[in-house]
């Protein structure tokens, strides 16, 4: 697709202005109190991700910059994807595990745009406007360093660092369910996590191929 077309930058520009907005009021909405305050969270990540993302296209549709950064899109449609996945498994399990037995879910307008529609705009523009997911090899090294990355974060600076929440096992582990692990069990959840991030990359790689050869069917042959 031609990604300077008016319509593109259009659409590109909206998507910048709602997931950067929402980064902005994230940062001065959230709780400090604890070290790391809300990039404790691994939908805050994938928020972060999705603005750096959303401003890469809209540089490449303006003409301020050559690079697709195609790469990072696909990183970033994976990591909203395990968000998505993730949270609405656990929540519709038991909203505890995340909350507390006393605790709520932050307004719904929130918990809709990082969970639902802010994940939505990033595969849309990703597989569909861009066409991500040709540069696999990369994109797996990347998917498959994330997780690790994000353990090492959580496990060795934040919980060391902070006296909550407090689990039945250990403290300061951002997501409560986290806390009442031991360290088998948050091991193997880990594991789970990134072989659940690998199956979902494989799964848009395979949408966006689909995707690329419906655009190169010639009309007469579709209709």
């Amino acid at each position: 697709m031609d990604q300077s077309a008016p319509a593109m930058r259009t659409i590109r520009w909206g998507i910048f202005a709602l997931t950067a907005g929402f980064f902005v009021f994230k940062l001065f909405t959230a709780n400090w109190d604890y070290v790391g305050g809300h990039f404790r969270f691994l939908t805050i990540w994938a928020l972060t991700f999705s603005a750096l993302s959303s401003w890469f296209m809209l540089r490449l549709s303006m003409g301020w910059a050559t690079a697709r950064r195609e790469v990072f899109a696909s990183v970033t449609v994976v990591l909203n994807l395990t968000v998505v996945l993730m949270y609405w498994k656990i929540y519709f399990e038991d909203p505890s595990l995340f909350y507390g037995a006393d605790g709520q879910p932050g307004p719904w307008y929130e918990e809709y745009f990082l969970h639902a529609l802010g994940p939505a705009l990033q595969v849309f523009d990703a597989l569909i406007l861009l066409g991500a997911f040709t540069q696999m090899k990369r994109v797996a090294a990347y998917v498959t360093a994330l997780p690790i990355a994000y353990l090492i974060w959580i496990e060795f600076i934040i919980s060391p660092l902070n006296d909550g929440p407090v689990g039945s096992v250990t403290t300061g582990l951002p997501y409560l369910f986290l806390n009442n692990m031991d360290v088998a069990g948050r091991a193997m959840f880990y594991l789970t996590t990134t072989i659940t991030m690998l199956v979902l990359m494989l799964v848009a790689w395979g949408l966006a191929a689909a995707i690329r050869k419906v655009r190169r069917v010639p009309a007469a042959a579709v209709q």
